[in-house]
């Protein structure tokens, strides 16, 4: 053939592409049904027979590789099939000729164990996602159980979440009843059970730190009775053995005596009467001593299932990336992206799963008025647009009190630093104007206590670091100072963790800080604490299961992707070895109850 390009010396390659690839699909298919060159048979425990082609067999499956190669199997024409279902060794092996293969209810949990003994991974992978999907309050310990026989890891770790966060569905199901009294300790021992868990009625005092979330509507204690009442001659015996993991110090009184003393089992037996009267003087003790109660399980508050969503910031330039970080395999996830790429905006979390994206700056706009929602309790995933503020806002603090979200100062081009403050009523998803601060003020941050908003540090119009701090009354649509910081601090972290409010790193006007100091409520004094490990501003701080995390900043040199940990315990920090997908400083992050559709084999 003559060459017609001048400039070329050779031709070059060209790679095809069988389009019809499907057909030698339905051609294998169709000899195996003719049993043509067909030279194995593979026989059930039940006598069924499935007729198949050995090295058809071999190039789908390690586990017939090894049978037809290494082993006596290779030599004949009639295989018995131990231990395999014929119903899904048939679709495993249609699966095999056909590349396909339909999952339903009925036939998941024989083709589940079968894919797994042929080393079928991905069919494997998608049983165990058909089964997360299935999750309900009625068959999702029946699914943890049959997932860890299989070795599901993904599957045990999701079904384990979702117990969790169910539990108050969970404990009502007959599933629950089946349990051994190894798994039913597993279950009421754990910290994720929901915060509302724990019965105790009226707020604590603030000095003991360690009970200040409010617990009510205890469903651990119904649960350990009706367990043993379900087979009661056999399971009595157990009882106290339960109770050791029942937080009775976490229980208000009047349930104690009414709920608890006066339960007929509990009446029955001495040991489990001595259980209930600590409970009660470890109760007295607690709001009647300033001395704090000893760390055990009965002690501890219960956190629930939460995880950290990280929203918006700078890195290289705006971002609109929503991730979420789990504690439990400290990994950093992917979720659904902002309508918008933005900065200086602010997050808040209503019922623990509506976030609301606020105000900001974005690229050809002056500071915006924007206000996005996301509700990670719908199965449709996706911000919307709600009320906008009444006042353009960037580099303002947020915080939610009663389901109120108070937007308060900020910057903006026409008016400058703001004092200006309003607040969003979530039931008429409307917002309206509150009274001002006392003075101007932007790069601050905010903490909720006690129905108090605290608006900690920031710039004033000189752009002089501050260290005074405000707090609002809604009730009486005040503002009052409070106790001044120990250090100036602009574009500080801030969190609120057992009753304190922490301020961590921000800059003093001179250097980038790495110290921290809390406010308790009470003393109104700030104490200093030990410093973070990474000297930073511009974080985000976020308490969840008992510690302190404070996610990004910029330092001196650089943006962060460093995550670090604070425990109040034992008063040190350690750097969470996790680190987010995108660098980036000044952006949204809260904790929220972890979505159903949060799993963590899954990147949104």
């Amino acid at each position: 053939m003559e060459n017609t390009n001048p400039d070329s010396s050779k031709c070059e390659p060209v790679l095809y592409k069988n389009s019809s690839f499907l057909d030698f699909y339905e051609s294998l298919q169709s000899l195996r049904n003719g049993e043509m060159f067909c030279d194995i048979k593979l026989k059930t425990d039940d006598h069924k027979i499935v007729t198949a082609h050995k090295v058809v067999l071999s190039a789908a499956s390690p586990y017939f590789h090894a049978m037809f190669t290494n082993f006596a199997e290779r030599n004949h024409d009639l295989v018995l099939m131990k231990q395999f279902d014929s119903t899904a060794l048939q679709q495993l092996v249609n699966f095999i000729y056909s590349g396909k293969i339909l999952i339903t209810e009925e036939n998941v949990r024989v083709l589940l164990p079968a894919a797994d003994l042929l080393l079928f991974h991905g069919v494997k992978e998608a049983c165990c996602d058909f089964l997360q999907s299935q999750l309900c309050p009625t068959n999702c310990i029946g699914i943890n159980s049959f997932a860890d026989v299989h070795s599901c890891t993904n599957l045990i770790t999701s079904s384990e979440v979702y117990i969790h966060q169910y539990f108050l569905q969970v404990f009502g199901c007959d599933e629950f009843l089946s349990l051994s009294s190894e798994q039913v300790i597993k279950l009421i021992s754990s910290d994720r059970l929901p915060v509302s868990a724990e019965e105790i009625v009226g707020k604590l005092k603030l000095i003991i730190v360690i009970f200040y979330y409010l617990r009510r509507n205890n469903k651990v204690f119904e649960s350990v009775i009706r367990w043993i009442n379900y087979e009661l001659d056999s399971r009595h015996y157990i009882l106290p053995q339960l109770l050791e993991h029942v937080r009775f110090p976490l229980m208000s009184k009047a349930y104690l005596f009414t709920n608890v003393f006066e339960e007929p089992l509990i009446q029955r037996y001495s040991k489990c009467r001595e259980s209930i009267h600590r409970g009660i003087m470890l109760r007295a003790l607690q709001f009647e001593s300033e001395l704090l109660i000893p760390q055990s399980i009965q002690y501890k508050p219960r956190h629930g299932e939460q995880v950290i969503i990280a929203v918006g910031g700078i890195g290289s330039g705006l971002s609109n990336s929503l991730e979420w970080f789990d504690t439990r395999t400290n990994l950093w996830h992917f979720g659904p992206e902002l309508i918008t790429n933005h900065r200086r905006h602010s997050l808040a979390v209503i019922n623990n799963n509506v976030v609301f994206d606020v105000g900001g700056f974005a690229y050809g706009l002056s500071p915006y008025r924007c206000v996005h929602m996301l509700d990670f309790s719908s199965k449709s995933l996706c911000w919307q647009r709600c009320d906008d503020m009444l006042v353009e806002r960037q580099l303002l603090g947020v915080g939610v009190i009663n389901n109120n979200i108070y937007a308060v100062g900020g910057y903006n081009d026409r008016d400058g630093d703001l004092k200006s403050a309003e607040v969003f009523d979530f039931r008429t998803q409307r917002w309206h104007m509150i009274s001002n601060m006392s003075s101007t003020r932007s790069s601050f941050a905010v903490g909720v206590l006690d129905d108090f908003l605290y608006v900690v540090g920031g710039y004033d119009q000189s752009r002089r670091a501050l260290a005074s701090v405000l707090y609002y009354t809604p009730s009486y649509d005040l503002w009052r100072p409070a106790r001044n910081m120990c250090v100036r601090r602009s574009g500080a972290g801030v969190g609120v963790l057992y009753g304190e409010i922490y301020a961590v790193g921000g800059d003093n006007g001179f250097n980038i800080l790495k110290s921290v100091e809390k406010l308790t409520p009470g003393t109104e004094v700030w104490t200093t604490i030990a410093d973070i490990l990474v000297p930073r501003k511009y974080a985000e701080v976020v308490a969840l299961d008992g510690l302190l995390y404070v996610v990004g900043g910029i330092n001196e040199t650089s943006v962060l992707d460093s995550v670090e940990c604070y425990n109040p315990h034992t008063n040190t920090w350690t750097m969470v070895t996790a680190k987010w997908n995108i660098m980036r400083f000044s952006p949204g992050v809260v904790a929220i109850n972890r979505p159903r559709h949060f799993t963590t084999n899954e990147h949104l």
